[in-house]
């Protein structure tokens, strides 16, 4: 944790004992009452955190605003529904990436039970967005949405970005070894705004049918690769946004 999160009601209030944040901040970082620590809160404010209080139970922290956080990258990324608890190491490395928008979708060849777990329903999988922004030093939490379909996903998709069908304009791109015109790191990418971002569209671990690659091609996607390698969706996903990141300018 190279940050200390706060969301902005969490401010000056008791935070258990049992909370994973005091946990790092007793045993990692080795601070006690009257410390402070760099710190952030979701509204993409930058600051340092003073332990006011620790009485063994709880810890109250005030906090002190200092300066705001960079913007999350123009990147949206459309994802196949994965197992939970792959969702969850998938999404961690996608908050700390500074991805700023993702899109859960079921997909034809994805198991339907995922999409019924608590971790998706009840969206807990805000702790892992919570913890790659931690990692990353920037307070900013990607935006997740979830869509039964990929056509309902993309049909979110295009309600909200400017590129749209038959205009993306090579900001749309779809993963798939089999159909991929070339490797992602040699396509051509235009400037990406976050009114216009780049969208990556990876699916589950059984891949995308042929009726979806199809629906794909129709609402403005490209093919591309990632190698000549199959890689694990959890995989995949890392590659594909480190590779737009260098090409936009970002590593």
């Amino acid at each position: 944790m190279n940050m200390l999160f706060l969301d902005l009601a969490e401010i000056a209030a008791p935070l258990p004992r049992s909370d994973a944040r005091v946990q790092h901040v007793l045993r990692v970082l080795k601070k006690d009452q009257g410390d402070e620590l760099a710190a952030g809160t979701p509204d993409g404010i930058l600051g340092i955190a003073h332990i006011d209080s620790w009485d063994g139970q709880s810890m109250r922290f005030s906090f002190r605003a200092e300066r705001t956080a960079p913007p999350l990258r123009p990147i949206t990324l459309l994802l196949g529904f994965p197992r939970p608890i792959q969702a969850n190491r998938i999404l961690k490395d996608l908050s700390s990436l500074g991805v700023s928008h993702i899109v859960l979708s079921g997909t034809e060849l994805g198991e339907k039970s995922y999409f019924q777990s608590d971790f998706f329903k009840n969206r807990e999988f805000r702790r892992a967005l919570i913890e790659g922004a931690e990692q990353a030093a920037n307070p900013r939490l990607p935006e997740v949405e979830t869509a039964w379909t990929l056509r309902r996903a993309i049909d979110a998709l295009d309600a909200g970005h400017a590129s749209s069908t038959g205009s993306a304009g090579g900001r749309r791109w779809a993963f798939d070894p089999y159909r991929a015109a070339g490797t992602f790191g040699a396509a051509a990418l235009p400037t990406a705004t976050a009114a216009d971002p780049l969208v990556l569209a990876i699916g589950s671990e059984r891949g995308w049918t042929q009726a979806e690659l199809d629906l794909l091609a129709e609402r403005g996607f490209g093919f591309a690769g990632l190698g000549d390698r199959i890689l694990k969706t959890e995989t995949a996903a890392v590659a594909a946004v480190s590779v737009a990141l260098a090409r936009l300018g970002y590593l």
